[in-house]
């Protein structure tokens, strides 16, 4: 028997950046919440920047003077502020302070006096692009806009171009460039029509810039774009999705990492010769976060897998040496305990083929307790690495299938496209289908069987109890959907478009929202349930969870709920996880084993 708690406290360390001096500076929580770190390159000795009461989001490589900049939020709320903290002294400074908008950091300029952002101050639906000056504070609205995600992206070397996004939904993520001098805006390649034009990459003389897109293609490829002539020119194509991408300083090296079935590959593109260089490569993992120095040849990105938490690694082209930068490991727990799980695929109900990641040790007994862990999203990819719970029920005996159902990235375009709104329940049925296959394959048994998820997993999870009700012994419902109306009245404003793309919208799909909500199927629901829930999410409110419960509880069925004040869209502080992931673990014994 194994102590979960044991699993639990196992720290990660994420999104790294240059910070000057021989410094590195990323993301950890060892503290038990996102901080920001400091790693000396040579040395490896680490100190820790800040110390807040809540997480810091994100942290970007542009600097003010000797300070950092970071985004964080209060409570889990996801209502980012942008500060700065000093790397000499440490000390804090909040420079939006406005817990009722949601900014997003975009660059430095005007010598460093200033900040683009976007902020939804002006209206919650909508992001508008904005100046913050620094001394001041007072921030100026540069572009006015009336739709809801408006991302920074990158500014030119020049100071005279600002490019950001336009997220209509996860299929159509449009590219616009600000003048900086006449503040007028246009749609980077119009007749591009509905495909992704993401993590753009200036070039050094400000004339264009390399970026991620889909144009014309089922999977995502390295496109250059020249301002002046406005065309786009392919750079580099493969037979999976390119998801990150970093420049080198002198235009030399193209960093990218592909996804190929799951697991990331890292790869270097010399610019110069049309090649790609000969590297060494990283582990077999999942990684991004691409970031080059700004004056060498060293590039910083994470990684992670089943067996090795994740850390900050180094990789110095001109030395050819590639290392790990942090120092997290499994403290408590022994690594060899720990499964790597084999991808296999199975076919759906019509005939789709499907992947999914099977964890069982090697010694397992065949009428083990197996059960379905499904990915939220839906435009995700359930991806192997070390994630604390499902280590710890394989250690303990059970089984885990994880599957990438119809609907989830990393399979291209079409795949991620095949459960939009009329669609959905196709997704449902990849589940029934994944469970008839294992109990096929001699891999369950009938009564043995539990599922879980959260977010949109977690509505996976309840429609797949609302419909096969015979199907399922247990059932763990995390910060998901229940009534899709519902969702979509009482979830952030500036979400509700973006996500109305995918599931349908209030005004054109009712009939179909109120058909694949497990709500208006509650009287079918017989499986044991435990329900998790943050009281500040954001996303999917905690009214989704009670009125599931209360449903529920007034017909008699067996229902857990755990709800925490301090929380938000998931379980992200290490005290919360220790109080509710033993309980999670204690409900799947009591019902599966």
């Amino acid at each position: 028997m194994y102590n979960i708690a044991d699993f639990y406290m196992v720290s990660s360390s994420r999104h790294p950046v240059f910070a000057g001096n021989n410094l590195a500076a990323y993301l950890s929580d060892e503290t038990g919440t996102y901080q920001v770190f400091l790693a000396d390159i040579t040395t490896g000795k680490k100190r820790q920047l800040t110390n807040l009461d809540d997480r810091v989001t994100g942290l970007y490589r542009d600097k003010i003077g000797d300070n950092l900049i970071f985004t964080g939020d209060c409570g889990v709320d996801e209502n980012d502020q942008i500060y700065t903290v000093s790397i000499a002294s440490g000390e804090v400074k909040n420079l939006t302070n406005n817990r009722a908008v949601k900014f997003g950091f975009g660059a430095v300029y005007d010598n460093g006096k200033k900040i683009l952002l976007s902020s939804n101050a002006r209206n919650p639906a909508h992001y508008d692009i904005c100046s913050l000056d620094i001394s001041s504070g007072s921030v100026n609205i540069l572009v006015e806009n009336n739709d809801n995600y408006n991302n920074p992206a990158a500014l030119s070397p020049d100071g005279k171009y600002f490019l950001y996004n336009k997220e209509q939904s996860a299929d159509s993520v449009t590219l616009w460039m600000l003048n900086m001098q006449t503040l007028a805006a246009e749609r980077i390649f119009p007749q591009g029509g509905e495909a992704v034009f993401i993590k753009p990459c200036f070039v050094r003389d400000s004339g264009g810039f390399y970026m991620v897109t889909n144009w014309n293609s089922d999977f995502t490829y390295i496109a250059y774009y020249d301002i002046k002539k406005k065309t786009l020119v392919r750079v580099i194509e493969k037979s999976w999705d390119i998801e990150d991408i970093d420049l080198s300083f002198d235009n030399r090296y193209l960093a990218f990492t592909m996804n190929e079935d799951g697991y990331t590959s890292l790869h270097i593109l010399n610019l110069e010769t049309g090649s790609e260089e000969n590297i060494i490569a990283p582990p077999k993992c999942s990684s991004g976060g691409l970031v080059f120095s700004k004056d060498s040849y060293e590039l910083l990105f994470d990684c992670a897998s089943v067996k090795r938490p994740l850390n900050v690694w180094l990789f110095d082209l001109r030395n050819d040496v590639l290392r790990r930068l942090t120092d997290t490991v499994f403290s408590n727990i022994n690594a060899d305990i720990l499964v790597e799980p084999e991808l296999r695929r199975y076919s759906s109900f019509d005939g789709l083929s499907v992947a999914y990641w099977l964890y069982k040790k090697p010694d397992t007994p065949a009428n083990a307790p197996v059960i379905i862990q499904i990915h939220g999203g839906p435009e995700s990819q359930e991806l192997a690495v070390y994630k604390p719970l499902l280590a710890y029920l394989v250690a303990e005996g059970f089984v885990i299938a994880a599957p990438n159902v119809r609907g989830s990235s990393g399979y291209g375009k079409k795949y991620c496209q095949m459960d939009n709104i009329e669609k959905r329940m196709n997704s449902v049925k990849d589940i029934q289908s994944l469970v008839n296959h294992l109990i096929e394959k001699g891999l369950a048994v009938r009564g043995k069987i539990g599922v879980m998820g959260g977010s949109y997993g977690g509505f996976m999870t309840l429609a797949c109890i609302a419909n096969f009700p015979e199907m399922f012994s247990a059932a763990v419902d995390t910060v998901g959907i229940v009534n899709f109306e519902t969702f979509l009245e009482n979830t952030s404003e500036y979400r509700r478009p973006h996500r109305e793309s995918e599931y349908g919208s209030l005004k054109n799909h009712r009939n179909i929202l109120r058909a694949i909500s497990p709500i208006h199927k509650i009287a079918d629901i017989k499986t044991p349930l435990m329900v998790i829930h943050g009281q500040n999410d954001p996303r999917v409110p905690v009214s989704e969870a009670e009125q599931l419960v209360s449903s529920l509880r007034g017909r008699g069925v067996a229902v857990e709920y755990l709800c925490y004040p301090d929380e938000g869209h998931g379980i992200k502080k290490r005290a919360n996880q220790l109080d509710c992931y033993p309980k999670v673990a204690a409900f799947l014994r009591k019902h599966l084993e």
